[in-house]
């Protein structure tokens, strides 16, 4: 122990002696760890901690699966449900949920509060238990029972001031009466669902327990104790298969799939977005560590003759080796600690940048800290890397020839053949994984600026969006549904500087999507199951106006298509091209299924619009259905107008208010803001990777830079003797930077091939680019072969500056 405590002060000591060699390496291993810290802070909150549920490794999340395609869903029907809770024996508890937006009024201005209806056990499931008053029972999920509901601890807090005898209090909630029976804890959640803020029992009505055709539930289980999901997984699979044989029309090639509830939020979270951002900084790291090691051996090279002193006068090689790895393990660790700070940074960063609505889907909303786990996670990274990259030198440097040593007047080290050969591995390594950085941080950008410049359809720039949802008891027959919004959309449209507005049920990004079953009007009936959808909308006249989405064939809607005129639809063109690819579709009718089962005539077709998802470069088929045919409590008002958008949407408030005063209104957003968060998950990767691959970058340049460098310091009497035997400057030139694109390019081949390899891991998240872009690679080849020559242009001109009569006097 004395001994080793003698090691460490002398470390510290020639530490500090050399402040300058000191700064950079800590700098340099600071950005690698604290990179690796802050990413590892979500890894850990997000992938490795358990969720924070009771039992939780028993929670699954069941998925309706279609057993021909394959293909997935969330959805679940209503009857299918109760069938599983009447037959199912392998679940402890099956609970159902459906994400809705509620009108509060009363105790403050109309709200709109996002919240879910649930089944009764939906907090016994998970395991969660109200802080204030009580759960659900099983009295309060009947059809027709007293209104109850359960508050978050948030709306509690906001909306109600806290109050202590909130439970058994009357609140407004749709225009009815609802008596608040529970407030749940401030941290309890499910991501799956969003922010909610309050909870309705579902009360199924015996219509929809008997509806097999609209997929609106979504559901979760808890397996029993020793169940394994195999088993739960095959006993609700086999249920499927007898459903499918009794309710044919509905049921053919309906499967489920299970999914554990953690694998689940982790899917929605984007749990495989960090993973990679985790390898990247891994990388980074790796490089840093190499750049250090490469330092730390230079370093050594030079303290060859005290070196060699101190063997002289009695040490070992192990205790050199001990004395060296004790220096590189006090650097490492100290940029451990210096790199927490960045980390902390980079948190603080990353958790800025994710938008309220999104945090909401995120595990405790988001909010992830450097707890204890996190910290020790740097210290044995920074105590690992200091050892691993620190043996490596210090078994190099310590093979000392004493004689030889002594007997150089000079006091100059050439260094041995191993360090150069581990000097030129580091090199080749650091610029491998910097192309690997690089490779999938362009992928990943080129990715991202094609996903923003796709044209969706339609004109994102100067709309807002308002959404609203009238409370059916307020507003139960379609001619007050259709009063209240003709009345608004004209105060609307009087406003000062409105170009145009329009109302849509299904607001592209903004309240997305419904799907409709449909068939053509005298053609064959399709085999059960094999009835093609479209996505569903009912929008006004001015709605295509107001989004700017072209009318391709045919007319618009108008005032003349009403409730007792001929039902008629417009098509998109994608769904144009698919049921009709030789023939036309104006005039043809369509049969709309499900809640609508009517025939209607075609009268127009419209461009496609993307609706949804950034990353589908494929369009959905899309049917729009006239307001006043098939007016829905639930629309988006669209209004387009270069007015200050916070002035606008104040007007837009009063203007549905002196409607009527009591409706909510959800906070009206641009729409550019709506789509921007969608990006939000895509736009932050490409953005760190960004920042990760110009560090790689960097790092690496700085490792050949040091490489070259070091090499002219130690054949400066070679170079010496060149030049004065007549070499050329541009000669010497050749010699030092032709020697290190040599390692660069050796690097690079090795990069790419790794890159190849890693780029396949990207595959989901790269949207109109190929993971093996070809002008990818060759881009990223040619900037580290151009950074490469850069790096090796100093330590050329420094060489092309030697005086020979000085270098050889050294000899």
């Amino acid at each position: 122990m004395g001994t080793l405590m003698q090691d460490i002060r002398f470390a510290i000591r020639m530490l500090l002696k050399n402040p300058g060699f000191t700064a950079v390496v800590v700098l340099t291993l600071a950005l690698g760890i604290g990179a690796n810290t802050a990413i590892f802070s979500f890894v850990n909150a997000w992938i490795i901690n358990p969720l924070p549920y009771p039992d939780s490794d028993r929670l699954v999340v069941i998925q309706s699966l279609d057993t021909k395609t394959g293909l997935t869903d969330n959805g679940s029907t209503a009857a299918d449900f109760h069938d599983w809770l009447l037959q199912s024996k392998d679940f402890e508890e099956l609970a159902a949920w459906t994400p809705h937006q509620f009108n509060l009024a009363g105790d403050g201005p109309p709200e709109r509060v996002i919240g879910s209806r649930v089944s009764w056990n939906f907090f016994q499931t998970l395991g969660a238990k109200p802080f204030l008053g009580r759960a659900f029972i099983q009295s309060d999920d009947a059809e027709g029972a007293p209104h109850v509901v359960i508050l978050s601890r948030g709306l509690w807090e906001t909306r109600f001031a806290g109050d202590p005898n909130i439970v058994g209090r009357q609140i407004k909630i749709g225009g009815e009466s609802y008596s608040v029976v529970g407030v749940m804890p401030a941290k309890f959640q499910l991501p799956l669902a969003g922010r909610s803020n309050l909870w309705t029992p579902l009360a199924l009505s015996q219509k929809e327990l008997n509806d097999r055709s609209n997929s609106w539930l979504e559901t979760l289980g808890r397996r029993k104790p020793g169940v394994p999901m195999a088993s739960a997984q095959a006993e609700l699979a086999a249920i499927m298969a007898r459903l499918e044989k009794a309710y044919p029309k509905t049921n053919t090639n309906s499967g489920v799939l299970l999914q554990s509830l953690k694998d689940a939020i982790g899917q929605e979270a984007g749990n495989q977005p960090v993973l990679i951002l985790f390898w990247i900084v891994g990388f980074v790291l790796l490089i840093a560590c190499a750049n250090v090691a490469n330092l730390m051996l230079s370093r050594a090279t030079g303290r060859a003759k005290e070196l060699a002193i101190r063997s002289a006068l009695g040490a070992g090689r192990y205790r050199l080796i001990r004395q060296l790895l004790t220096e590189t393990v006090i650097v490492f660790i100290t940029g451990g600690l210096v790199g927490v700070f960045f980390g902390y940074w980079w948190l603080g960063w990353i958790e800025a940048a994710i938008p309220a609505r999104i945090k909401g889907y995120l595990l405790n909303y988001g909010q992830v800290s450097l707890d204890l786990s996190t910290l020790a996670y740097t210290f044995c990274v920074a105590l690992f890397a200091g050892i691993v990259f620190g043996l490596a030198p210090a078994l190099s440097s310590s093979k000392l020839d004493v004689n030889t040593m002594m007997k150089d007047a000079s006091g100059r080290a050439t260094g041995n053949r191993s360090g150069s050969r581990l000097r030129s591995a580091f090199v080749i390594a650091e610029i491998a994984l910097a192309v690997v950085i690089v490779v999938c941080s362009a992928l990943m950008i080129r990715s991202f600026v094609g996903i923003t410049r796709t044209n969706p359809g339609f004109r994102q720039e100067n709309v807002l969006v308002a959404n609203l949802a009238l409370p059916e008891a307020k507003y139960k027959s379609p001619a007050e549904i259709r009063a209240f919004y003709d009345q608004v959309l004209d105060r609307v449209r009087a406003l000062p500087q409105v170009e145009s507005v329009g109302a849509d049920q299904q607001v592209p990004y903004a309240n997305c999507c419904t799907t409709l079953e449909i068939t053509v009007v005298g053609r064959p009936a399709p085999d059960p199951g094999q009835v093609p959808g479209a996505r569903y909308s009912v929008v006004t006249p001015e709605y295509f106006n107001a989004m700017q989405i072209s009318l391709t064939r045919g007319r618009n809607f108008s005032t003349a298509d009403g409730p007792s005129s001929m039902p008629v639809v417009i098509i998109n063109q994608e769904l144009a091209r698919q049921f009709w690819p030789h023939g036309d579709p104006m005039g043809q009718k369509l049969h709309l299924h499900a809640a609508q089962d009517v025939d209607a005539t075609i009268v127009g077709i419209v461009a496609d619009v993307k609706m949804q998802s950034v990353m589908n470069y494929h369009h959905d088929r899309e049917i729009y259905v006239p307001f006043a045919q098939d007016p829905s409590r639930a629309m988006g008002i669209v209004v387009r107008s270069t007015a200050d958008h916070a002035t606008l949407a104040d007007a837009i408030r009063s203007a549905i208010w002196s409607v009527d005063s009591e409706q909510p209104v959800s906070a009206i957003q641009p729409l550019e803001s709506i789509i921007a968060e969608e990006y939000f998950g895509y736009g932050i990767v490409a953005q760190l990777m960004g920042y990760f691959s110009v560090l790689g970058l960097f790092l690496g340049a700085i490792g050949i830079y040091g490489v070259m460098a070091f090499m002219v310091a130690q054949r400066t009497s070679e170079i010496g003797i060149r030049i004065a035997l007549g070499a050329q400057p541009s000669q010497i030139m050749r010699l030092v930077v032709g020697r290190g694109l040599w390692l660069a390019g050796i690097g690079i081949a090795v990069g790419v091939v790794g890159a190849l390899a890693m780029a396949r891991l990207l595959v989901f998240m790269l949207a109109g680019v190929s993971p093996h872009d070809p002008l990818t690679f060759t881009g990223v080849a040619l900037l580290i072969a151009g950074v490469s020559v850069a790096a090796c242009y100093i330590p050329a001109r420094r060489a092309m500056r030697i005086d020979p009569i000085a270098a050889v006097r050294y000899e």
